[in-house]
């Protein structure tokens, strides 16, 4: 009897302490807001030749007012459109280039911030099952806005977070594919990973899996029947195609336990393209010089941050944005290709129809 209730103590020990942790690392993840940072430059459409910009903003589902752009070219008219989700802790605005890129390729680009990022309303994060609610909002937006219901099909882009919100509503009505850069399998087992070192094993490894149910119960509380959204189940159950780009050497979302997943659970899927390069990270848009000097560069300025804010601000101020934001035009040429391939099936199916 004694044994029995010293293993019931144990237990309970364990599952309160691994809870409480859950909590504290949920918490630091999401209990905020994502400002930026006011030190670093975000390019906007005035940084690009013909990009033009409008403002435009929409309702998410707790009233949260969302915020951003619909991106055009003024050189090259728009055939089709794009809705272009952004990453953890980032405002769409840190990815202009690309979005510029996808612009001139002749697509209009509705880019926004997600709820509790920058110029978008909220409170906080939520979480990352906040994503795939947004965009479906922001799909909704696109049916009724005038200049954009014009495009009866959507193609959707996005990287890391954005990249497993857009896994997330490939299914969604007038999506005709996706294109997921670096994106994680789950929220839950992502953060869990973070919180206790993604790439370590052993006991790392039984702590993350330790985690991860309390991580999901959190999700339930805060997302319902939301929750908790696979992309790897998202993109076993469709049939519109989706092209997957990931970096091997991507220490943000863990290439084995994420991008690894997804290749070896959808080999059997004819419509999802997977291809991964074994010398980029979690940028794998950039070129490999320029995310190698991007890691560089901030990791720099963190090690001086700490002891000295003035020099840090300074070393911000003498960034060299153009060289750590410089595209790999193999890895964009390859999604623009694919966005555009897309676009031509739907043109078919229009014409099909008529």
């Amino acid at each position: 009897m004694l044994v029995l209730v010293i293993v019931i103590s144990v237990v309970a020990l364990f599952a309160c302490t691994t809870f409480v942790c859950s909590a504290v690392a949920n918490k630091k993840f999401f209990g905020r807001r994502y400002n930026g940072n006011p030190l670093l430059k975000y390019f906007t459409a005035e940084d690009f030749p013909n990009l033009d910009a409008e403002a435009v903003s929409f309702v998410s589902d707790k009233g949260q007012m969302l915020k951003g752009y619909v991106y055009t070219s003024s050189a090259v008219p728009p055939r089709g459109l794009i809705i272009f989700s952004h990453g953890f802790g980032a405002g769409h605005q840190s990815y202009t280039t690309e979005i510029n890129t996808f612009a001139q390729a002749g697509f209009a680009v509705l880019a926004y911030d997600g709820t509790g990022c920058v110029a978008s309303e909220g409170k906080s994060f939520y979480g990352f099952d906040q994503g795939p609610i947004d965009l479906s909002y922001a799909i909704r937006f696109a049916r009724t806005h005038e200049r954009l219901r014009q495009f009866e099909k959507i193609v959707l882009v996005g990287h890391s977070w954005g990249a497993f919100t857009v896994m997330n509503c490939v299914e969604e009505q007038g999506v005709a594919g996706a294109v997921a850069m670096c994106g994680f399998v789950e929220g839950a087992s992502v953060v869990a990973q973070s919180a206790v070192g993604q790439n370590k094993k052993g006991k790392a490894k039984f702590f993350r899996f330790a985690f991860y149910p309390w991580l999901c119960l959190l999700n339930k509380l805060t997302f319902g029947k939301r929750a908790n959204r696979s992309s790897l189940k998202a993109l076993k159950d469709t049939s519109k195609p989706v092209l997957l780009l990931y970096g091997e050497k991507d220490k943000t979302v863990y290439f084995p336990n994420n991008g690894k997943v997804l290749q070896q659970g959808l080999a059997d899927k004819k419509n999802i393209t997977f291809v991964s390069y074994a010398d980029k990270g979690h940028n794998v848009y950039l070129t490999c010089e320029a995310e190698r000097e991007m890691n560089r560069v901030f990791a720099e300025i963190a090690k001086v941050a700490a002891k000295d804010k003035a020099r840090a601000k300074e070393m911000y101020a003498h960034i060299d944005y153009e060289e750590i934001t410089k595209e790999d035009g193999e890895v964009m040429g390859r999604a623009v290709a694919f966005c555009r391939g897309l676009l031509g099936e739907a043109e078919a199916e229009t014409r099909r129809n008529r």
